[in-house]
């Protein structure tokens, strides 16, 4: 008895954002650019102010409107570098005029020049400011990320070092929160759009230290779009991140009260995004896939979050120890849930998963078609699951999640039925299984009437798998005959665009007749009860063989030419009830009805990819020569030379040339040298093909021998007793069964 078998079956991105020192908008269609401080009201500076005499306080007054006048934000920034340097003098140590750096800077500002030169000054007085551990440099840093928020100041920076000093602060450890806050901010804003800042924080090993801080719950609702801002659309930035084990640190801040979902969550689906594609999953915690599922279950998720969180939950289900986690954690049923889900918003407290009152949300196309990708990649997840062993101990038929998904084969909707079949069919991979779904449960009734009615190639292909299972125990092979099983399966064996549909439902039919004496007839039922119609001539057999004529698949070719040989094992079964009336009927029917009925067979005789096939072959010929009907169409397929040729290999236990001399293969057999790696189970297979050939021979000569020309019949004889043909293979191979080369060979055996 053979296995059953295992059945298998473009998001927009929010832009980057302006990062201010209070919050953080994370809306994904139109982030709003916050100011400094919580009030945006702050007057700006009369410009009859002279800009360098203020007061530090007056400097920081001015931060929530520097980034709109960057000169104030020189002022500012001088100001704070003064108030600084009257503190600790060696802090303007080595740095020219203060004053003169300043006035430099806001001239090229106000010209509408960025002056680097003036930025690395800037920059040098902040490691002064670092080193000698000035408390100004926390005002120094947010008035400079204030600074960062527009674009012109972000190449600036880059060249300046102003990024590589901030990307060394957040990789020490023990500095204050504010510091952290406002380097993370000018990083990201730096960032934002700008691939040459976004390779300094790869190139200077940044992303490591950023990741980092999405451990400090404080400092998260800055990190998260940091990492983004670097990330979205920038490649180098999104494999350093996972290298670095992005994703199981966004999984366990899904897991944490740290993490604001309402603002937050849509950045981390976009992380997640390219993080959990390939993800590592030794690091990740074993909470992982429940987590992800869990956090696409909540309510008011958009289309896009709902995807991400679904897809990453898919793609650690990709690895075995999360497929073991999955059934051991018991999250069946929230899976089948978002599934649902996907569908129709539903309360999360509802847990049922029923279709039969399913309301349909009429979504816009693009959403739609994110949902049928997510839809897809959790057949595929639920489809690697339910083929381990230990789902069938968890979820066995009669449980109440298993149960809930029949209706399923019935629903409208096709995702829904390609998701029960996959599942159901890797459930029935025993016989104890498969019983009770045909012979109490109907369920292959269901999976007909998808083969009579569907044109859905992915349904088509998981129902045909679970067909196939279903058909595997002898008690159901006649009920599912009874259900016109044949006439359905039929139908697709004429997709000739869909070469996999026909290589399913040529191995189901296979199947379906595999030990079935009653099924074999019914493949032998006329197309037409009308005598008087062409169709009455043909059978569903006819058909099939049809498809061996037309199919370029070598597979589909090798599944109809087993289904022959099998056709013939049932006709010669000794555990088949058949009457002497019944199997003369049954063997006209096949022999007469199809005189090509031969030509399969040769196929898996003379070709040499699959032995085992080879040896089914021989046997199914062995059996055909013992009928009178059978014997006709083994004497015609043997006058093809690509059959007698293996013939007289399989006997000879040498391949002969067709002039009759011995190839090297041969050879190296007449002086008994086999290879050391034939194994004993190959040996005997040759065995038993030999046996089964001379077998064959002995049969054919006794139903044909007497029809036969005396040359051909000696030849026959020759290789039955062991003995070598006095005339070339060539000469015989060339020469058909007509009239006038019976009389030239009767003439030339009398000389």
């Amino acid at each position: 008895m053979e296995d059953h078998d295992s059945i298998s079956a473009c998001a927009s991105s929010p832009k980057t954002v302006p990062l201010s020192s209070t919050s953080t908008n994370c809306s994904k269609t139109s982030p709003k650019t916050l100011n400094a401080t919580p009030s945006a009201s702050t007057s700006p500076i009369e410009s009859s102010t002279r800009q360098s005499d203020i007061s530090l306080e007056e400097a920081i007054d001015q931060l929530s409107v520097a980034d709109r006048k960057p000169e104030l934000m020189f002022n500012a920034l001088e100001a704070i570098f003064q108030r600084a340097t009257e503190q600790d003098e060696e802090i303007g140590a080595g740095v020219p005029s203060v004053h003169v750096v300043f006035e430099r800077a806001r001239e090229s500002a106000r010209r509408g020049y960025r002056d680097v030169e003036a930025l690395r000054a800037i920059k040098t007085m902040l490691e002064h400011m670092w080193w000698r551990q000035s408390e100004f440099l926390v005002i120094a840093a947010r008035n400079l990320a204030d600074g960062s928020r527009e674009s012109g100041w972000r190449i600036p920076y880059g060249e300046a070092g102003i990024l590589d000093f901030f990307l060394a602060v957040i990789s020490t450890d023990n500095i204050t929160h504010d510091l952290s806050l406002h380097a993370l901010r000018l990083i990201g804003n730096s960032c934002a759009d700008t691939d040459v800042n976004r390779e300094r924080v790869v190139t200077q090993n940044g992303i490591p230290s950023l990741i980092k801080q999405l451990r400090d719950p404080l400092l998260v609702d800055f990190t998260i779009p940091v990492i983004y801002n670097i990330s979205d659309d920038y490649e180098p930035a999104q494999e350093a991140a996972k290298i670095n084990h992005l994703c199981p640190a966004v999984i366990n801040l899904l897991t944490s009260d740290s993490l604001d979902s309402d603002r937050l969550l849509g950045y981390v689906c976009r992380l997640l995004d390219y993080a959990a594609e390939h993800p590592d999953t030794k690091p990740c915690p074993d909470h992982a896939v429940q987590t992800l599922l869990r956090a696409a279950f909540k309510e008011n998720l958009d289309v896009e979050d709902f995807v991400s969180l679904a897809d990453a939950a898919r793609a650690h289900l990709r690895h075995d120890r999360f497929q073991r986690l999955f059934i051991s954690q018991g999250l069946l049923g929230i899976t089948l849930g978002l599934f649902l889900r996907s569908y129709s918003p539903q309360d999360p407290s509802n847990t049922s998963l029923s279709v039969s009152n399913l309301t349909i949300l009429v979504r816009d196309p693009e959403e739609e078609e994110q949902l049928s990708a997510m839809r897809s990649n959790l057949i595929e997840a639920l489809s690697d699951v339910s083929a381990i062993p230990q789902f069938a101990v968890r979820y066995p038929l009669n449980s109440a999640i298993m149960s809930s998904l029949l209706p399923w084969l019935s629903a409208s909707q096709v995702q829904l039925q390609i998701c029960s079949c996959v599942m159901l069919g890797n459930l029935a991979r025993s016989d104890a299984v498969c019983r009770p779904m045909v012979r109490e449960l109907d369920v292959h009734e269901s999976l007909i009437e998808i083969l009579q009615e569907s044109s859905d190639v992915q349904l088509l292909h998981s129902t045909l798998g679970f067909l196939r299972n279903l058909a595997l125990p002898s008690e159901n092979k006649a009920v599912l005959g009874d259900a016109d099983i044949i006439e359905a399966v039929s139908s697709l064996w004429s997709m000739d665009t869909v070469p996999q549909l026909q290589y399913g439902a040529a191995s189901l039919t296979r199947q379906i007749i595999n030990g079935s004496l009653i099924n074999v007839q019914r493949l032998l039922v006329s197309l037409s009860p009308d005598t008087e119609s062409p169709a009455h001539e043909k059978t569903y057999l006819s058909l099939f063989l049809s498809l061996f004529e037309t199919s370029d698949s070598m597979p589909t070719k090798v599944e109809i030419a087993r289904t022959i040989a099998s056709i013939w094992r049932c006709i010669n079964s000794s555990s088949q009830s058949i009457t002497p009336q019944m199997l003369s009927e049954t063997l006209r029917r096949l022999c007469l009805m199809h005189p090509n009925i031969g030509k399969p067979i040769s196929l898996m005789v003379s070709q040499s990819q699959w032995p085992i096939v080879r040896s089914e072959g021989w046997f199914a010929m062995a059996l055909m020569a013992r009928s009178r009907e059978g014997s006709a169409a083994v004497n015609d397929i043997l006058h093809q030379i690509e059959v007698f040729g293996p013939l007289v290999e399989t006997i000879k236990g040498r391949s002969r040339s067709i002039g009759g001399e011995s190839s090297p293969a041969a050879i190296e057999d007449d002086e008994g040298m086999e290879t050391e790696s034939r194994s004993a189970q190959e040996r005997d297979m040759r065995v038993k093909d030999r046996d089964n050939a001379l077998v064959m021979i002995s049969e054919l000569l006794k139903n044909r021998g007497n029809e036969m020309s005396a040359l051909r019949r000696g030849v026959f004889e020759n290789l039955l007793g062991g003995r070598e043909s006095p005339r070339s293979m060539l000469e015989l191979m060339t020469r058909g069964p007509s009239p006038e080369n019976e009389d030239e060979d009767e003439e030339e055996d009398e000389e």
